[in-house]
């Protein structure tokens, strides 16, 4: 006889309390070719006949999400019981200590940089070519900058892995990629705009690790604005439409220049 799958029909709950829906469903499992004897078994039956996954709808609702799950054997036989938990909202597909759960953060934020022009193009992907003043319009005085407004933007990528996945994987990639940019669009951001910073790890149970990703994206490419100066270390300048002399050459540097495939940091994410 193949696995047999029954629920008990008579024990679906479904019940609404202070505004949030809970419902719960309960299944037995069992096979009488080969008997079941771990819970995995059943674990892998997921998905299977009537037995949901984690995130499947509650039959004919559409606010109620399979959530969380118990698994028990019957004293004294081969049989096993399921228990479904449903709760209103879409679940994720894992939970925080299951391996393979990722979860994104974005903080947005603005910071004021010291600024020789305003208004200048930026070359391709953040990467200058040559020392050429970038042009723009002179707002410095005196070979003085003024301050002016960038947007950054703050990414954690967090995920679960198991040991092996953090040593032999992740450590070396995380190695490789920290203080590059990105060499292609990542996590909606363009080409160039976003850093790898690093990443921190602890574990979190048997053989299970939690290890969170730092990446900044930056609407200027992470440029400096970088004068010209003389040989004594002081600003070139020059008259021109103002009544007071500023930067005569401005030029871009990129403190980031090697790229490298965010989206192979990792298995989990890209």
């Amino acid at each position: 006889m193949a696995q047999q799958i029954i629920e008990q029909l008579q024990t679906r709950d479904y019940a609404i309390s202070n505004g949030q829906a809970t419902g719960s469903r309960k299944w037995i499992i069992f096979d009488d070719a080969t008997p079941i004897t771990v819970p995995q078994t059943v674990i892998d039956a997921f998905g299977t006949g009537t037995l949901p996954l984690r995130g499947d709808a509650f039959p004919s609702s559409l606010v109620l999400f399979a959530k969380n799950y118990k698994i028990e054997r019957v004293a004294g036989t081969d049989i096993w019981g399921v228990t479904w938990d449903y709760a209103s909202g879409q679940q994720q597909d894992k939970d925080p200590l299951e391996i393979g759960y990722v979860e994104v953060t974005i903080d947005h934020s603005a910071q004021f940089d010291d600024s020789f022009r305003r208004g200048a193009s930026f070359p391709s992907n953040g990467t200058p070519i040559n020392d050429n003043d970038i042009g723009g319009e002179r707002i410095d005085i005196v070979g003085s900058p003024l301050s002016l407004s960038r947007y950054k933007i703050e990414f954690t990528v967090t995920e679960t892995v198991d040991y092996g996945t953090f040593v032999n994987i992740l450590t070396p990639n995380i190695l490789n990629a920290t203080n590059t940019r990105n060499n292609a669009p990542f996590q909606g951001t363009p080409t160039g705009k976003l850093v790898y910073k690093g990443a921190s790890a602890r574990r979190i149970g048997i053989d299970t690790w939690s290890v969170s990703h730092s990446m900044q994206a930056d609407s200027r490419y992470h440029l400096i604005q970088v004068p010209m100066k003389s040989a004594n270390g002081e600003v070139t300048v020059d008259t021109y439409a103002k009544p007071y002399v500023q930067a005569v050459r401005v030029m871009y540097v990129q403190p980031f220049e090697l790229f490298n495939n965010f989206s192979g940091i990792s298995p989990n994410w890209g």
